[in-house]
């Protein structure tokens, strides 16, 4: 048992130690090449110095004397001081940066600071994806579960965590993330998160035992918002996934890009703008717009209650709506019905026309033929005087002979002049 007496001698070391204690501030964790700020909110109106520890000696990082500074090197344009105050800024933080800081005014030492500068491994994840953040260890084999320690933090709070074989998740987090003890016993602290949302994105470290770090020292989670295209047909409905989140925000913008406010859901109540007031419904985690028209074409966006876009959709409307087919195929048929019949009326219409052209054709040259037939034979006198035709008599046919003209020979008139 400690007694008074060596309580009382421990005293002045005690009051020592206090006021370094209190000037030491939480590590600051970056990634490689981002930008370190190192926060000393304490003030120095004389000259102020900031040094870089190393096993050796202390390095100049910037001293500033009456707003006048200048770096040291391997600092050259990286370093610069906070206004108001002694806060240091590097840009960027180099590998070789991390290690212990101190802010002196004069010879008195107002902060110490420790940077820690992680070079993550990246991993990338849609909404609603599961994903593994890896992280491995050197553990024992045969370590029973009340004695595995597993500590992750994510941008630099709790997580989650297990302790003596059992698990808790920090405040705001969700039971969705998950680690293997017997993977513990292989060395394995990857962490699993399901049904990934925006708001996971971040960096992770993984610790176990005493917060050693694993390997990799730290991963960084980027969730991008879920992306789709959709065609539909006017009359149809959209439905666009909430991913069970609790409270979220849909827009809409045009292809001219304007904007406006669908609804607000949280749980299954909605508050909606009057033109989507009586087409939106909340069905099992989804938004159902009815009656799609050609103006609902351009983008759905669903954000979460930290403003982070979870999903977007693309919408494209087309078509004839379908509940009014049968209304468009009976114009169809009527409107079809009359240019047929008006094209139909309008070739008899031009048949009978011809066929008159025709008949006329032929009335005019019979007119013409039947004079010219009745005057043949006829002298011009007669054609002109209209001379009657005399009356049908009956004719009998007479044979006309002609007599035999004898021609005389040479004997005949030899005989004749010898009678004579």
């Amino acid at each position: 048992m400690v007694s008074s007496r060596t309580i009382l001698k421990a005293f002045p070391f005690i009051f020592i130690l206090v006021p370094a204690l209190s000037a030491i501030s939480k590590p600051v964790v970056v990634n490689l090449r981002e930008t370190a700020v190192l926060i000393c909110n304490s003030t120095c109106n004389r000259e102020l110095s900031w040094r870089f520890k190393t096993n050796n000696d202390n390095l100049k990082v910037l001293n500033c004397v009456q707003g006048n500074c200048s770096e040291g090197d391997g600092f050259k344009k990286r370093a610069k001081i906070g206004h108001g105050h002694a806060s240091l800024t590097l840009l960027p933080a180099l590998y070789n940066d991390e290690g212990w800081y101190e802010a002196h005014c004069d010879s008195k030492i107002l902060c110490t600071v420790h940077l820690d500068v992680l070079v993550p491994t990246t991993v990338n994840a849609s909404v609603q994806q599961n994903v593994t953040l890896p992280c491995y260890a050197r553990t024992e084999k045969q370590i029973a579960d009340d004695a595995v320690n597993i500590l992750w933090k994510k941008d630099g709070k709790l997580f989650l965590e297990v302790k003596n074989g059992h698990t808790s998740y920090g405040s705001g987090f969700t039971q969705r993330a998950s680690v293997s003890l017997n993977h513990y016993r292989d060395g394995d602290l990857s962490l699993s998160i399901s049904r990934v949302t925006p708001s996971d994105s971040g960096l992770y470290q993984c610790y176990y035992e005493t917060e050693e770090p694993g390997h990799p020292g730290a991963v960084t989670l980027t969730v991008t918002a879920h992306r789709s295209t959709t065609e539909g047909q006017m009359g149809d409905d959209l439905i666009l996934d909430l991913f069970s989140l609790e409270a979220v925000a849909i827009t809409f913008s045009n292809s001219e890009g304007v904007g406006m406010l669908v609804c607000s859901v949280d749980g299954i109540n909605s508050i909606c703008d009057p033109k989507y007031k009586h087409r939106v419904g909340v069905v099992n985690a989804s938004l159902v717009l009815k009656g799609l028209s050609s103006s609902d074409s351009g983008t759905f966006t669903v954000k979460d209650n930290m403003g982070d876009i979870v999903s977007v959709c693309i919408l494209t409307v087309k078509g004839v709506p379908q509940r009014h087919h049968w209304i468009a195929l009976l114009i169809f048929f009527i409107l079809s019905t009359i240019l047929i019949g008006l094209i139909l009326c309008q070739l008899h219409k031009e048949a009978q026309q011809r066929q008159e052209r025709v008949n006329n054709r032929l009335t005019t040259v019979e007119i013409e033929t039947t004079p010219l037939t009745k005057n043949i034979g006829l002298s011009q006198e007669e054609t002109r005087h209209g001379v009657p035709e005399p009356p049908d008599v009956p004719h009998t046919p007479v044979e006309e002979t002609s007599p035999e003209i004898v021609m005389p020979t040479d004997k005949q008139d030899t005989s004749v002049q010898g009678f004579n």
